[in-house]
């Protein structure tokens, strides 16, 4: 009983060292990116590189002003199909003759057919984001990112103040700043490391010289597709972090309102409006941006989630030779599971300020004097029923809700599945 008692112990501090260790890293870096002290010049010339960059990648043109944008995306995108349905087809033939005009970068492994297919895999995922990102381009009605168009507006004219931030203006001016500094560099650093990658295959696996003219032309169209891709898939997850941010501000800057609204015994109903306008646009917003992203996040949630599970049981059941092969794989798998679980959990906070926000409202007084208690009692009322309704935070598909609860039921359901995979796969081989 004693042993026992000494181990809870020490396991309880030592989990309480940990969540202490979490919080000042936390601290930490929100404390870094609030130094950054980005003034407004600084942030509108990042802005307009970006845009500059994006067109040049042939990822978004809002501005209109390539005449034929729509077109060369297109190209882009089915010739990215064409490359992602040659490494399909290399991970399922054995014919020399296809290993040979197609190029395949690892004929002389014993995993060669794992390993094109995860290429297959890392190519399928950007064109789905590509495909999302020509139906944005095309959207007459409002867009998700007119938001950013108001943010920017209010950069730009300095009477202008955007509507939902006010004491938060300078830690979200860092972190767009930041956001787009990181696009540029992870887009060049990814195409790098993916080149060295494929040279050090072909320079492993050189078998004659025949092979090696056709991996180099397959390299050199791979790379130049895969750079476009990439950096338009790597764009829709830089921005999706970028609006999560600016929510979250958002929703923190209601919530101090709302609770300094309760503080007081009385308020105007000039303040009481403007408090309820700005929940209500925030709402709408919202909505607008789960549904325009629903079916892009439910595919690639779907997809990328599955081929995670397969990724890990090939790790998990199956011996390598190569321990690079067996790197490339872990890495893989951990890139992965980063990006749901990273995203989730980011989501998923939003979710636990708007529960927070929900309180505050339904604590919220409705006392502005006698004439006008009823309105505002009817508009707290809306609010409350609005966000009991269909709660306020990140969807997937536009019907999975992104808190605590969903993020175990996805890590269950993945657990189950991979369960699954064992079993049958095992069973067949016996």
């Amino acid at each position: 009983m004693n042993r026992f008692i000494r181990g809870y112990r020490c396991c309880y501090s030592k989990t309480k060292k940990i969540k202490k260790i979490r919080f000042d890293f936390s601290i930490k870096s929100i404390s870094k990116v609030s130094n950054l002290n980005v003034t407004k010049s600084d942030l509108l010339r990042a802005i307009d590189d970006l845009e500059h960059f994006v067109r040049s990648t042939r990822t978004l043109d809002r501005s209109k002003s390539c005449k034929y944008f729509q077109l060369q995306s297109l190209i882009i995108l089915i010739l990215s199909l064409f490359k992602a349905i040659q490494f399909l087809v290399l991970s399922l033939t054995d014919n020399e003759a296809t290993i040979l005009y197609l190029g395949d970068f690892f004929v002389s492994t014993s995993v060669r057919k794992e390993l094109n297919y995860i290429i297959h895999f890392g190519i399928i995922m950007p064109c789905m984001v590509k495909i999302f990102l020509l139906h944005l381009n095309r959207l007459n009605r409002k867009s998700i990112l007119n938001i950013l168009d108001e943010y920017k507006e209010s950069l730009q004219e300095p009477n202008k103040e955007f509507v939902f931030l006010s004491h938060n203006k300078q830690l979200f001016r860092n972190i767009y700043y930041s956001c787009i500094k990181m696009y540029k560099y992870t887009s060049i650093g990814v195409i790098c490391v993916f080149l060295a990658f494929h040279s050090t295959s072909i320079t492993y696996n050189y078998s004659s010289l025949k092979l090696l003219f056709f991996q180099l032309i397959n390299l050199l169209t791979e790379a130049i597709l895969y750079y476009l891709i990439f950096a338009s898939a790597l764009w829709l997850f830089i921005i999706a972090m970028l609006l999560g941010s600016l929510t979250s501000l958002s929703i923190s800057e209601l919530t101090t309102e709302c609770n300094r609204l309760n503080s007081v015994g009385k308020y105007t109903w000039t303040i009481a409006t403007t408090f309820y306008f700005k929940l209500n646009l925030l709402s709408n917003w919202i909505d607008c941006f789960n549904a325009q992203v629903a079916w892009i996040f439910l595919a690639i949630y779907i997809y990328a989630a599955f081929h995670n599970i397969l990724i890990f049981f090939y790790l998990t059941q199956f011996t390598f030779d190569d321990l690079g092969v067996k790197l490339l794989l872990v890495f893989s798998n951990l890139l992965v599971i980063i990006i749901i679980y990273g995203t989730v959990l980011y989501a998923s906070v939003i979710g636990q300020k708007a529960g927070v926000l929900h309180r505050s409202i339904f604590q919220l007084k409705a006392d502005t004097g006698k004439s006008f208690n009823l309105k505002v009692a009817l508009k707290k009322l809306q609010a409350l029923e609005r966000m009991a309704a269909h709660k306020m935070g990140a969807y997937i598909g536009n019907y999975i809700y992104l808190d605590n609860n969903n993020t175990l039921i996805l890590t269950l359901e993945c657990g189950s599945l991979y369960l699954l995979f064992c079993t049958n796969i095992n069973r067949n081989n016996q």
